[in-house]
């Protein structure tokens, strides 16, 4: 999602018709999808009129929309338990050994960057980059790394970082420039060793689409003419919070899909599944009929209430069945649900399963994130799973395919971050490891995990270790929004924190200019297994974050930083 500084006028309009967050109700039903389903190849003649539906304008101007009201009541509740024990002076300052995971202290077990490679990615407040938060997304491929942020996209040289071509998301989607596009997701596929990207993209208030497409080959140069570009239109429903991943055959994308028109609310959560292209380089692309194409909408669990927000796994091996995560609709929870997305094998179109649970620790909405020099708070979401990486697991007996995720929950008065290692392959899904990474009266949150799989052809190796990166923020210790990581080697304990890159001070911005306002940060952060390390006995994982990178920074500005790393457990 994302806001900016100066607005013209058709959005401001659109904006003032908006619903506001906190009366979207829990339950609005409408499921009239409208012109979901149809998939056309992108055209940057056809224009955007400027107009938003109402959902669609509130989650551009505020971030991911809600379940519904319950989710707000639950937020608002741990932002007032911080805020009453603060007063009451329980929040004491930490010792070293309670801020280990705050990356307070080296630790000689923590992951290491590899090949010095620790460079800033995207910045704000530059050319194409005038909006908040950056919602920052990367992959690794052979040759490239690809960074896009909510209004930007930029293709690097693995070896050195240097960029190689930078472009606007709506180059990248080939639309006009009138149309609006942010949420950006980007992954890499080894099976057939190209880029695919999705993101949200608004034509009026009664069009809105899933623009995705890949790269025609394994190194794109520039974000244009080596892709191929199409859209999924849903019509007058806003689909918000589109989260890209992938099996053997189709590319998978789920979505919370909002009414957009002015009674607002929540219809529910889908899955679209799309057919890939062959693997090999692309010449000619694939035209837009020849992509079989399934949606499952409104899913629910074995009880028939909602769930919310389903991540589909970007996998790794080749898999036929991909595997999509979804937290329980009504909070607190106690399940995750997985939906399988197989393939026809007649048809070639795909079949979905419904959902199947699994037990975990209990997770609730997060409060918002306390930081030193401003009384401004960072948004830490709602316990949304925001990523997965499914892998296969050579430690494990009968070569499981480990699906690893994590979201932000409520520890006490702090928020923590929470990360599992599941087998969703039985009827009945195995939670085979999870833990919680915390630190007291400090926040950890919007974190990105991945194990250190290694596939490229015929090489296939690694994937027991794995490594998760975080965000860290702190008023009571003093800490500035930073970027910390953790890892996990052969399956072992999880290690020590590394520093990845510190902030300089506070954290404001134009979303946030007045004291006590709640500042848009990340929605999500990435993590991907190198498919080309240089290194032996284990793997390498590639992240990207956002951290506080401007010193007293103005009220008015756009002042978060991006960096992008290559850590091996």
């Amino acid at each position: 999602m994302i806001r900016y500084p100066v607005l013209c006028s058709a959005i401001a309009v659109a904006f003032a018709t908006a619903s506001l967050a906190a009366t979207i109700p829990a339950f609005a039903q409408d499921t009239d999808h409208g012109s979901a389903g149809i998939i056309v190849v992108a055209d940057p003649n056809e224009h955007g009129d400027g107009t938003m539906g109402p959902d669609a304008a509130a989650a551009w101007r505020r971030g991911p929309l809600p379940f519904g009201a319950a989710d707000l009541a639950l937020k608002a509740a741990a932002d007032r338990a911080y805020d009453d024990a603060e007063r009451a002076g329980a929040l004491r300052p930490a010792s070293g050994a309670e801020l280990e995971a705050a990356g307070g202290r080296a630790a000689a077990n923590a992951p290491v960057v590899v090949g010095g490679l620790n460079f800033p990615g995207l910045a704000g407040g530059t050319n194409n980059t005038n909006g908040t938060p950056p919602d920052n997304e990367g992959a690794i491929g052979v040759t490239r790394y690809i960074q896009t942020i909510n209004s930007a996209v930029r293709i690097y040289n693995r070896s050195n970082g240097a960029a190689i071509a930078t472009g606007s998301l709506n180059r990248l989607a080939h639309n006009a420039a009138s149309v609006f596009s942010f949420d950006p997701q980007i992954i890499w596929d080894p099976t057939t060793k190209r880029f695919y990207y999705a993101m949200d993209s608004i034509f009026s208030s009664k069009d809105n689409r899933i623009a995705f497409g890949f790269s025609k080959n394994a190194s794109p140069g520039n974000v244009t003419t080596d892709w191929c570009h199409y859209y999924y239109k849903y019509g007058r429903p806003f689909p918000d919070y589109p989260k890209l991943g992938d099996s053997q055959f189709f590319i998978i994308i789920g979505v919370n899909v909002f009414s957009n028109n002015q009674t607002g609310g929540f219809a529910g959560s889908d899955i679209v599944a799309i057919a890939k292209p062959a693997s090999g380089n692309i010449t000619t692309c694939p035209g837009a009929k020849s992509l079989k194409s399934g949606q499952k909408t409104n899913i629910k669990d074995t009880d028939g209430r909602q769930a919310f927000t389903p991540v589909p796994a970007n996998q790794i091996d080749t898999i036929a069945t991909g595997y999509v995560v979804a937290r329980n609709g009504r909070l607190p929870g106690s399940r995750l649900w997985f939906f399988d997305v197989r393939r026809d094998v007649t048809t070639g179109a795909p079949l979905f399963s419904n959902a199947r649970g699994v037990g975990v620790p209990r997770y609730s909405s997060p409060p918002s994130a306390r930081q030193p020099g401003f009384n401004q708070v960072l948004d830490t979401l709602d316990a949304r799973n925001t990523q997965a990486i499914q892998a296969r697991n050579p430690a494990r007996a009968h070569g499981v395919y480990s699906f690893w995720t994590q979201h932000t929950v409520a520890r006490g008065t702090d928020a923590a971050v929470r990360w599992y290692e599941i087998d969703p392959a039985p009827a009945t899904p195995v939670l085979l490891r999870d833990g919680t990474i915390a630190a007291n009266n400090t926040f950890l949150f919007n974190a990105a995990i991945s194990p250190d799989r290694q596939v490229q052809g015929a090489t296939q190796r690694f994937g027991d270790s794995m490594v998760i990166q975080y965000n860290v923020s702190s008023r009571v210790n003093s800490i500035a929004p930073r970027i910390v990581a953790k890892s996990s080697l052969h399956g072992g304990a999880l290690s020590g924190a590394t520093l990845v890159k510190d902030g300089v001070g506070g954290y404001r911005d134009f979303s946030c200019p007045s004291a006590g306002s709640v500042c848009r940060w990340g929605d999500y952060a990435a993590a991907t297994p190198d498919p080309a390390p240089t290194t032996n006995k284990r793997g390498v994982v590639w992240g990207t974050n956002q951290y506080s990178g401007v010193l007293s920074p103005p009220a008015g500005g756009v002042n978060w930083r991006t960096q992008i790393f290559a850590l091996q457990p």
